[in-house]
């Protein structure tokens, strides 16, 4: 379908594969390199940002839903995939007939997970602040550990989510917790022992056990310092109208902006909370020509930005401009860095920019 509005997100799928690339280089020593692109990579959007991860060097997938795990096997049929969500038992036997690994984070997961024959199982530690909840006792965790062992269902391997990464004290507890819960466990024998992320894997050192390590916010530059990375996605649009105002005079419903000063100038821009671009945008810049203008108004449609004379219609809008400006939409929304993108619905359109061409120059 053509695309006739210029609302646009830019993927840059060369950066992407050589992020994944550097990034393996410089974190050695796994057998698996786990590319995490849950909530369709993370608002990227598309298999192409995964195969880029996979010609950068990424060997295994993760997802969180079992409808990303199945469109992702599709068209990727022979990577191991892990869903991280655990599954109840009436959907555990579409995993084995698609070959997808399962989360099994409590008793009753276990339970069910080694009731079904065939079935490639991941537990997952509880290192102390985890979402599903699991024990974070030895006895506990070891009695899942032999329910999986013992049961029809092959058990894969473990893993360790860490929920404060930049905390080292915190980050330092979660790896003894896991290594309480473990004692005694021949973790040698089993496929895949993931205990690092994207925040704690340039922190911490690598651990003797550890054969894996999951690759999400990173591959996208997102959360990240590194300067060797590079910026892979932004977000843009152009000035549709300009609107002058005199005092007292506003925009958008419930009068959201009003001109306190003569000749205030506003540049609408066709992108709205109907594409996900919410009311929290509100009050944040945006860029238009490297200077910064602040958000006023945002309706379903159209978002309104206090502009000044050197604005004209036709202009490129930064809405997000990189990924340190992700960092700064993140603190003024009070949300998580990836959320601002994760929320862009279907109607923006999704520019893929490939340079491969250039890297085999």
């Amino acid at each position: 379908m053509e695309h006739y509005r210029e609302t646009k997100a830019i993927i840059r799928l060369g950066a992407i594969r050589r992020n994944t690339r550097k990034i393996i280089a410089q974190y050695p020593g796994y057998r698996y390199y786990t590319a995490v692109v849950k909530a369709d990579c993370y608002g990227y959007r598309g298999n192409r940002v995964v195969q880029a991860m996979i010609d950068g060097g990424a060997n295994s997938l993760a997802a969180s839903l079992l409808e990303e795990g199945l469109s992702l096997r599709q068209a990727f049929p022979r990577i191991p995939i892990l869903l991280f969500t655990p599954l109840p038992l009436e959907q555990l036997r579409v995993c084995v007939e698609n070959d997808l690994w399962v989360t099994v984070a409590t008793l009753e997961q276990a339970v069910a997970a080694a009731s079904v024959p065939n079935l490639n199982v991941m537990i997952r530690a509880n290192g102390g602040w985890d979402i599903f909840g699991g024990p974070r006792d030895k006895a506990g965790f070891q009695e899942i550990y032999r329910v999986l062992q013992t049961g029809s269902c092959s058990l894969k391997g473990i893993y360790l989510h860490s929920y404060n990464a930049e905390c080292a004290e915190d980050t330092q507890k979660e790896y003894e917790t896991f290594e309480a819960m473990t004692e005694g466990l021949d973790l040698s024998q089993l496929d895949m022992v993931s205990i690092s992320n994207s925040l704690t894997l340039p922190r911490y050192s690598k651990k003797p056990y550890a054969n894996a390590c999951r690759l999400g916010n990173i591959l996208y530059k997102i959360e990240s310092q590194d300067q060797q990375l590079e910026d892979t996605f932004c977000l843009q649009s152009r000035v549709h109208t300009m609107i002058t105002l005199n005092p007292g005079c506003g925009v958008a419903y419930s009068r959201a902006f009003t001109a306190e000063k003569p000749n205030t100038r506003l540049a609408a821009i066709p992108i709205g909370f109907g594409d996900g671009f919410s009311k929290t945008n509100i009050g944040r810049d945006v860029f238009i020509h490297g200077k910064r203008f602040p958000v006023v108004a945002v309706t379903m449609d159209i978002t309104h930005i206090l502009a000044d004379d050197t604005v004209k219609i036709g202009d490129w809008v930064d809405l997000i401009r990189d990924n340190a400006h992700l960092d700064e939409i993140a603190a003024h929304i009070h949300g998580a860095t990836e959320e601002a993108i994760c929320a862009l619905n279907k109607r923006v359109y999704r520019k893929y920019i490939d340079d491969k061409a250039e890297e085999m120059v």
